[in-house]
Parts: structure tokens; sequence; C-alpha cells
């Protein structure tokens, strides 16, 4: 056999075996994905949990609208932006599953201290208390599902970290919708805070640590030296733009459907929790999982479909949502919701896993914190907020209906931010390094 040909079977042998391997993925790596979805789960149940509970809030404490987008939005992520960061370095550099642990036990604290408090300062520093804990969920989780998982098989795991999330937020709006306007707003927190404490044991207790490659050269490298690397890449930052413009409105809107539902269509806060719970849980979920699927397939011909499936979900987004926030009726309003979620959810998986593909393995968790620092300021922190303004402003000529206008005017943030997933394709093959 010439020496060619002999290079060739060389080649073909360590293709199959790169497949052999991808294919199968250990027991402990499905587990510990999830032991990380289950707190993902606790995760948003706690960060969603007043998006549900803001017209009682309003109510008890004689708030306006703007201080509630200001509790919704910006009281989690003044704080979280601020030490994202820091801990998803110290993340990098150290043992993921300590840093993941020690912050579950923060926010999940934080949350039942909520339920403590008596005015809106209390309640504004209480929030920023869970945004600090929430800070140092995902890097971590996304950084160990990246050494457990293989490339043909990340975005499916993101896809199903996600959907913990997704499952998080429904449960939220459906048992703490319940309990809230059975026992009160303070209750409900108390209760969502507290139940997260035997999953922080099961995690401390169970979760291993995976081994990682290069190690000693984080442990080098300087903070500057990795964020420098990292923002170079077009791909990336028109990545986090895309992101960040297109969350503005989505999440700007999501923290306000509960109070838009209240206002408009006169639902009570367990109509909202179930009705509303579950349109998000199976939209999200089901958009989670069957858009991990496609981008693993559509990727195998094109890997550019990772981001271009970002810009085309979003495309179908922007009418449903007007549809949805327009609806005369509140079922067909929850009904076009349930599509909402599933090309948002769609779209965030496959964008979160993107990341992956613009970082090293030593500086993905800096790579997820940054995307998330920026889509934290401007989707869930100014969102929230600009919504909240803009009601008050409409308030005195539309009445409650000034919040269904509010929504629409967010929702154009869209398009910019769908432009900017586009670019991202057009460039991620010249920055792509995993």
């Amino acid at each position: 056999m010439s020496s060619g040909a002999e290079a060739i079977e060389v080649l073909a042998r360590e293709g199959a075996d790169r497949q052999q391997r991808a294919a199968k993925v250990p027991f402990a790596s499905w587990y510990a994905l999830a032991i990380l979805t289950t707190t993902s789960l606790f995760s948003y149940m706690d960060r969603t949990a007043i998006s549900v509970l803001l017209e009682p809030i309003k109510l008890d404490l004689d708030l306006s609208n703007t201080e509630l987008g200001l509790l919704s939005g910006m009281a989690f992520v003044v704080l979280n932006a601020i030490v994202s960061l820091p801990l998803a370095r110290l993340a990098d550099r150290s043992s993921r599953v300590n840093v993941l642990a020690a912050c579950f036990a923060v926010w999940t604290a934080m949350t039942a201290v909520c339920g403590l408090t008596s005015s809106f300062v209390q309640l504004f520093l209480a929030r920023m208390g869970v945004g600090v804990g929430e800070a140092g969920c995902l890097p971590p989780a996304h950084s160990i599902i990246g050494d457990l998982f293989p490339r043909e098989r990340r975005a499916l795991a993101i896809g199903i970290l996600q959907s913990g999330a997704a499952l998080g937020g429904s449960l939220a709006l459906y048992f703490i919708g319940a309990i809230g306007e059975r026992f009160g707003w303070r209750v409900a927190f108390q209760a969502v805070g507290l139940a997260g404490c035997p999953l922080l044991l099961l995690l401390m207790l169970t979760l291993r640590e995976p081994p990682r490659p290069m190690i000693r050269t984080v442990a080098a490298e300087r903070f500057t030296d990795a964020m420098r690397a990292i923002l170079t890449r077009p791909a990336f930052v028109y990545l986090v733009a895309g992101y960040s413009l297109c969350s503005i409105g989505t999440q700007g809107i999501a923290q306000w459907t509960p109070t838009f539902l209240v206002r408009i269509y006169g639902m009570s806060l367990s109509a909202i929790g179930g009705w509303y719970g579950l349109s998000s849980a199976f939209g999200g979920i089901l958009g989670l999982l069957l858009g991990g699927i496609a981008v693993n397939k559509l990727m195998r011909r094109d890997p550019r479909w990772e981001l271009w499936i970002c810009a085309a979900c979003h495309v179908v987004v922007t009418p449903l949502l007007a549809v949805m926030i327009l609806s005369p009726k509140w079922w067909l309003s929850i009904g076009v919701h349930t599509l909402v979620n599933f090309f948002s959810a769609m779209a965030g998986g496959a964008g979160l896993s993107a990341v992956q593909s613009f970082a090293e393995p030593r500086r993905r968790a800096t790579a997820v914190a940054l995307l998330l620092l920026v889509t934290g300021q401007l989707g869930a922190g100014v969102g929230p907020y600009i919504v909240g303004l803009i009601t008050d402003m409409l308030v005195p000529e539309f009445g409650p209906h000034a919040v269904r206008y509010a929504m629409l005017i967010i929702e154009l943030m869209l398009v910019p931010g769908i432009v900017c997933f586009v670019l991202a394709g057009l460039r991620s093959s010249k920055d792509r390094v995993a």
C-alpha cells in the first residue's frame, strides 16, 4: 500500500474513532447534565418569581410602574453585571462546582429574604442579592457541559440545560401565582427560596468537577488577555450584540406579560400561573430541545447555521409578538405566546451554544459570562425598565392599555438584533476556534 493510501486510511480511521467517541456519552455526563439542568430550573424560578407578583407588590407597597420596572429588571442586574465576569474567571481558574454551589446558596437565601421586605428600597436590595448569586450559575454550568459533551452533542446538551430554565420560569408562574394569591407575595418568595435547599445538598455531595485541558495555561493567563482574545473576534461581538438587542424586546415583554394579562384581560394570579405557565413551559422546552436537534443537524451541513437560526427564529417572533399583544381575547394571546416562546427558546439555545464556538476551553466560562453580562444589562435590566417608564408616560392617555402599547414599542429592538445575528453568521467561519 502506498504512503498516500496509508495516510488516507489513517485519517479515515481517526475520523471514525472521533465519531464513535462523540456518539458515546457516559452516564456520568448525563447525570451531571441532569443536576445542572435542575439547578438552572431553580435559578429561573427565583429569578422570574417577581414577574407574576408585580401587581400585588404594586398595590401593597404603593409603587409606580417605573419602580416595578426597576424591581423586575435593573435591581437584578446591577450587581449581577459587576460580579459575573470575576465569578466566571474564578470558575475558569478553579473548581466550577464549588463556585456554582456557593452562588446557589446565596441566591436561594436572598430570594427568601425578598419575602421579609416592607419597602421599595429593601426589596430592591434583596433582588440585588439574588442577582449576585445567579451571576455564578450559567457560566460554570456551560463550561462544565463543554468538557463533558463533544461538539456534535453540545447544542443538544445546552438545549436540555436551558429547558430547565424554561421549566423553572413556568413553574414559578404556576406555583408562585397560586401561593401569592392565597397567602400573599411575601410567603411566595420565602417558599420558592427555601425549596432549593435539598438540591443544594445534592449538588455539593454528588456533582464532581470534570477534567479540562490546559489548566496550567488558564492559571497563567491574565484576565485582560482572555478578554482581548475573545473580543477581537467580530463574530462573537456580533453574536453578543444580536442576543442583547433581541433580549431588550423579549425580556422587557416577558417580565410585563403577567401584569399585562391582569390589566388587559382581568385574569387572576392563579389563572395566569396555570395558563401562561403551561404556555411558557410547553413552548420553551419544545423549542429548546427541537432547536438543539435542528442545530446539530444543520451544523453538519454548514456550521454557520447555529447563528443563522437565531436570525430566522427572531424574524418569525417579531410579528407573533405583535399578534400576542394586540389579541382581543386572553386565550388567543396565550396561544400565540406558546409559538413566541417556542421560536425564542430555539434561538436562545442556539445562541448560547454558539458562544463556545468562539472561545477556547480555558475561556468558555468567561465568554458565556460576557454574553450574559451585556444581555443582562440590556435585556433583563433595561428592557423591563423601559416598558415601565413608557407605561407611566402613556397612562394618562391610554389608562390600563398603556402597558400594551409600551410592549409594542419595545418590540422594535428585535430588528437591529436580527441584523447582528446575520452579520455574526457571515463572519463566523473566520473566527471559529472550537
